[in-house]
């Protein structure tokens, strides 16, 4: 996921809409490194993130909802979060990301 990450900080994919990564085993480590790639503003463009089945828990979400809280997914129209182990920790720093307006674009939320 880290050479992945990189790739996307450049900017190659800046008009990316859809992105699945579903059960790509991403981890905490592999999801702290995504969360700094879209923090950049990678994927300013995407509507639909789909993370599914990467067991991220408590702290990728935590980094992942610290990315969101910056604006970096504001377009984004779905999130599919389920089945990775997050827990309250987790979702306290996901809700904060929401309650900031930082999905305020979202429609469809799967946890």
């Amino acid at each position: 996921m880290q050479a992945f990450s990189t790739a996307l900080s450049s900017g190659a994919l800046a008009n990316l809409t859809q992105l699945d990564l579903s059960s790509n085993r991403i981890g905490v480590e592999g999801m702290q490194a995504f969360s700094t790639a879209i923090s950049s503003g990678a994927l300013a463009s995407l509507q639909n993130l789909y993370l599914f089945n990467n067991q991220i828990g408590d702290e990728g979400m935590q980094a992942f909802s610290t990315a969101l809280s910056s604006g970096a997914l504001a377009n984004l129209t779905q999130l599919d979060l389920s089945s990775n182990r997050i827990g309250v920790e987790g979702m306290q720093a996901f809700s904060t990301a929401i309650s900031s307006g930082a999905l305020a674009s979202l429609q469809n939320l799967y946890l």
